[in-house]
């Protein structure tokens, strides 16, 4: 401001202060009339209004933090926007992922409801407490299979240049011999069918008591469709639980018959694999499968945690007694201990998943071929 200005602005106020009292209109006038004076001209003359016009931000003399808030955000406002915008990006990705899943976990569960509809729709019904059963329900196992055929390990048949190769002969079952019985395998694979028609991927369905695990099994020509496939071909990150595309569709053909799936946490696909390292469900529990050839009874053998590339999974054996060491090593290394004996007559079954753990780390669960229902 100019000086002008403050020294009328004293005056004006030192008059006032020492005037002697007056009528109000008459002090009224006074407070609202200059003193023509006291240097009027810095006012008529633009002195006073021109300095507001003309008046710039660097005439304002600032204190030392007015002008370092003038020089713009330190570095420590910098981080702290920059970490205000982190978390918030944060929240928001993570709001949306749990959102999705949620979202994924209602489709999945609805697809593999209507699944389920779709294949037990037949009505068809079977003793899953009692897999050896009594009277017309016993039936005898496997027969011997004497014309055992070798197979070669897909290593080898990538060094040969070799596309295929002969399987092991189907291993021979027995008739139930019931005519309630077949009319329920009738039932039973108009089921498939109903899921082959959504699906021609679909392999069979696999059912183990006392759990969650009761869903349809597919099979194509990788093993990495069905991680975030549904068993109706839909994607979904659940998946499927999916057959090792080098099997045979004749199970019995298969020393190892080998089904993958998620360790969902919710108890979905193949999470209650855990449970089998209780004993007593390990000891009580039967796993089966319904294919197009028939019912498939297993009984658990051997339960373990172990490394991916450990070939828990293996299913090429040059030979019977390859299969049989296979089959003696993985019951040696389970958890829970079972006296069983192997011949080259005998199959596998091996389930794998996930631990939720460490990325390298699986599950699997074998269990021994006891009893099959094939007309």
């Amino acid at each position: 401001m100019g000086p002008g200005f403050a020294r009328t602005d004293m005056e004006l106020f030192k008059k006032k202060k020492n005037a002697p009292a007056k009528e109000d209109n008459e002090v009224f006038a006074e407070e609202y009339t200059f003193d023509r004076t006291i240097e009027d001209s810095d006012f008529t003359g633009g002195t006073f209004i021109n300095s507001l016009e003309e008046l710039r931000e660097e005439d304002i003399d600032l204190s030392p933090a007015a002008e370092g808030k003038r020089e713009g955000p330190g570095i420590f406002e910098w981080i702290r926007r920059v970490l205000f915008w982190l978390f918030l990006i944060a929240f928001l990705v993570s709001s949306f992922l749990l959102v999705r899943n949620m979202i994924q976990k209602r489709e999945g569960s609805r697809i593999y409801s209507q699944l389920q509809e779709e294949f037990f729709s037949t009505g068809f019904s079977f003793d899953i407490n009692d897999p050896m059963g009594a009277g017309e329900a016993e039936i005898s196992g496997l027969s011997m299979d004497a014309g055992q055929r070798t197979i070669r390990t897909m290593t080898e048949l990538l060094e040969e240049g070799v596309s295929d190769e002969e399987e092991p002969a189907p291993v021979e079952t027995v008739s139930s011999g019931s005519g309630s019985y077949n009319v329920e395998l009738q039932r039973m694979r108009a089921g498939l069918q109903n899921l082959s028609r959504i699906n021609p991927d679909i392999y069979g369905w696999i059912t183990v008591s006392g759990t969650n695990i009761n869903y349809p099994l597919v099979q194509c020509e990788d093993n990495d469709y069905y991680l975030n496939h549904a068993s109706n071909g839909e994607f979904n990150p659940y998946g499927s639980i999916f057959a090792d595309y080098r099997l045979n569709r004749t199970i019995t053909r298969n020393y190892n018959t080998v089904f993958y799936g998620h360790n969902i946490s919710t108890g979905d696909m193949l999470h209650d694999v855990t449970k089998f390292f209780n004993e007593d469900v390990f000891n009580s529990t039967y796993i089966y499968i319904y294919t197009i050839e028939g019912i498939f009874v297993y009984e658990p053998f051997s339960v373990y945690e172990s490394r991916y590339d450990y070939e828990y999974f293996k299913v090429g054996f040059r030979n019977a007694q390859e299969f049989i060491d296979f089959a003696d090593e993985v019951r040696d290394k389970s958890s829970v201990k079972k006296d069983v004996e192997f011949t080259a007559n005998d199959r596998v079954l091996t389930l794998s998943t996930c631990t939720n753990g460490f990325y390298t780390q699986r599950y699997a669960l074998h269990a021994k071929l006891i009893q099959s229902i094939v007309d």
